[in-house]
């Protein structure tokens, strides 16, 4: 089921632009049979998502030409008959108040009202019980509705209207939809291409997804995540009378968590399935950011290292395993292989034959966990073997070797929700490209990626040549060492933070929109370019430099540092910001802010907490004291986009990076950035089909 819904999320985002989190939101709300509610301005898509979301139901045996979708315009002027439908005359003439409902609202599984708050008070009863219930009350009779999901749409909020306030509390699920940004409006002006094959949802598989999801567990971690998350809303909003939490909300929310995990193929509610509660817990937009970030925050609490990562064990967090029976069965799930695919009981990668069998789809890229029990030698392959994978890797701290570095990769693609840890490669790459994927301890003899990675988290790795041999797109790059660079070309919304490399030069990039955690190159930029990119770093010792490591000059006396580089030799260094350099070596002294000026300094900026004299486009930048060193300086003075790229973190008083699509979405909505790669919580992240 999870692949049948990644399908039909591709189908529904068709002919929408950057719509892809509301259509998400839609489907899950449709599937947990709750309520959506889209607020934002005309001419949005909202009708559009609605309209789409109807046609993935597939109709019931039997009623193949049955209405399934109704759509409505409310007015002030509205009547119940336009949308529950009009009185029988026949049942009028026998005494009986009674409404012909076929192809009304009452007869359809998915309903569209827009300007919802403008229904009439009869309108309104009615929809209560519909919307809470699923019951319709034609005249005497309290009739079942068989509505999956019902979408309402809104310009505006209902303000001090205490009837609105009840019907606002039934939609489980709320998003803001905007206009679409700048990042995102070149995909207008694109030619509409062909629509993909359609895919629908039975009955009998809505009928699945709701007893898979009473079955499904809640773990005590997690009823303590929920019930601290309840908690800190009372604290935040206390002060709010518009923010308020019912009982019947935490009830729809434990159910909407239940199908999440349902959809997911899991037995269990996980971490991240409350991250989804972000949309749930808000009743205001203005307060929609403080909810997720609360959420956030005590997820991140709940968290710790994931199991793999440190070996500590699951704990209280279960998780689908293989039946006992299975659990090493030669072909208990492939052919040829030990092992049954899940966490628990992964398939066995013992020799050559076992890894070369991975160019199967069937094997490779059907999201199975592996794991290599023996170091394997390719060099007598004479043709290279072609593996797209989709699945988990475990290399067992295990050696896959060639001979001679032919520009192999043993991946081809590493494709999205994917994950490889402890592998070693010597004369060989681990993949051509790599996306919204986690790469954790991993090494390389030559580079580690050849063209490209994006949305991904890459910790702990360490190449002979340069990490990525190419581009990064919005992916988290840690605790990472490369010999020649982190990224040979481009490196754009990245966040990279205690690496280092052990070359003096950063020649022929781009480094745009990035968060550093320390200097850019260690000594030269060279005919690059480095723009818009944060820099600030605490550091203890020179062995211990982050971030491509701060510049060491080699000068007599004492070590040199610079916030970007030493030098800046036919280059351009532009518009970016050095927060507080914090150097704890009495070996070490702070030479330049910026750069050495060579020429190429343009409009850079320096907290006054760095000493230096003040020199916009010098080697120390503008010098701008702490309490204007702020956002508005950010976004007004230097130009960085905060509306689609960066947001201010008020707590640490600095600019952060927002999760923005990049071809795909980094390992989990904003948490990519907000949770440790190699926690539990990315890590489940990673994994949900909704985050």
């Amino acid at each position: 089921m999870k692949q049948k819904i990644q399908t039909l999320l591709l189908q529904l985002n068709h002919g929408l632009v950057a719509r892809e989190d509301t259509v998400k939101a839609a489907l899950l709300a449709m599937l947990a049979r709750e309520n959506l509610l889209l607020i934002g301005p005309p001419g949005t898509g909202k009708s559009m998502i609605a309209r789409q979301l109807a046609t993935s139901l597939a109709a019931p045996e039997g009623d193949g030409e049955m209405q399934d979708y109704f759509e409505y315009l409310l007015t002030k002027f509205s009547t119940p008959d336009e949308i529950f439908g009009p009185l029988s005359i026949s049942a009028l003439k026998q005494d009986r108040f009674q409404r012909k409902t076929a192809g009304y609202l009452p007869a359809v599984r998915v309903a569209f009202l827009d300007e919802i708050f403008k229904a009439s008070s009869s309108i309104l009863n009615a929809l209560l019980t519909i919307l809470n219930e699923r019951k319709y009350h034609n005249g005497t009779q309290a009739l079942d509705v068989p509505m999956q999901a019902l979408i309402a749409a809104s310009n505006e909020l209902p303000a001090d209207q205490e009837e609105l306030a009840a019907l606002y509390d039934r939609f489980m699920v709320r998003r803001f939809v905007d206009y679409v940004g700048n990042d995102a409006l070149p995909r207008l002006f694109e030619a509409p291409a062909q629509p993909p094959a359609p895919v629908r949802i039975g009955v009998a598989e809505l009928d699945g997804i709701r007893r898979e999801a009473d079955a499904v567990a809640i773990p005590a971690h997690i009823v303590r995540a929920v019930q601290q998350i309840w908690q800190r809303h009372r604290e935040l909003f206390k002060e709010d009378a518009r923010e308020r939490l019912s009982d019947r909300r935490l009830k729809k929310a434990i159910h909407l968590l239940r199908v999440a995990a349902a959809t997911n193929g899991r037995g269990a509610v996980d971490l991240s399935d409350v991250f989804l509660l972000k949309d749930c817990l808000w009743n205001h937009p203005d307060n929609a950011v403080k909810v997720r970030d609360m959420i956030l925050d005590v997820l991140k609490e709940c968290s710790r290292a994931a199991p793999g990562d440190d070996g500590a064990p699951d704990d209280d967090v279960p998780a689908v395993a293989a039946p006992a029976s299975a659990l090493g069965v030669l072909g208990a799930v492939v052919k040829g292989l030990r092992g049954s695919g899940t966490e628990r009981d992964p398939l066995l990668v013992e020799d050559i034959h076992d890894l070369m069998g991975m160019e199967r789809p069937e094997v490779g890229q059907k999201g199975y966990w592996f794991r290599q029990t023996a170091d394997i030698d390719c060099s007598g392959l004479s043709t290279w073997m072609t593996i797209p994978f989709q699945g988990h890797y475990d290399g067992g701290g295990r050696v896959v070797r060639h001979k001679d570095d032919l520009g192999h990769a043993l991946f081809t693609d590493i494709r999205a929700g994917s994950s490889v840890v402890d592998l070693k490669l010597e004369n060989l790459r681990l993949a051509v490209t790599v996306e919204e994927s986690h790469v954790g301890r991993c090494t390389s003899t030559v580079d580690l990626v050849k063209s490209r990675i994006s949305g991904c988290a890459f910790v702990g790795c360490e190449t002979g040549g340069s990490l990525v041999d190419g581009v990064a797109l919005d992916s988290r790059i840690s605790a990472c060492t490369a010999r020649r660079f982190l990224v040979r070309d481009t490196a754009q919304a990245c966040t990279i933070a205690d690496c280092r490399v052990m070359l003096d030069v950063y020649r022929d990039g781009t480094l745009r929109d990035c968060k550093v955690l320390g200097g850019i190159a260690s000594k030269l930029v060279k005919g690059s370019v480095v723009e818009r990119c944060f820099v600030a770093g605490t550091l203890k010792k020179l062995s211990a430099l982050a971030m491509l490591s701060f510049m060491y000059a080699g000068l007599p006396g004492k070590a040199v540092l610079a916030g970007i580089a030493y030098a800046c030799e036919d280059s351009a260094i532009r518009y970016c910001a050095v927060g507080r350099l914090d150097v704890q070596d009495d070996d070490v002294r702070l030479n330049y802010r910026i750069a050495e000026n060579k020429g190429g300094l343009d409009n850079n900026a320096s907290i006054d907490a760095n000493p230096g004299t003040d020199s916009i486009n010098g080697s120390n930048g503008k010098t701008v004291a702490a309490a204007l060193f702020t956002q508005r300086y950010f976004e007004h003075t230097l130009g960085w986009d905060f509306a689609a790229v960066w947001q201010w973190d008020a707590a640490s008083g600095t600019p952060v990076l927002r999760a923005s699509p990049a071809g795909g979405r980094a390992a989990g909505p904003a948490a990519s950035r907000s949770a440790p790669a190699g926690d539990l919580l990315a890590r489940q992240l990673r994994a949900n089909l909704w985050a």
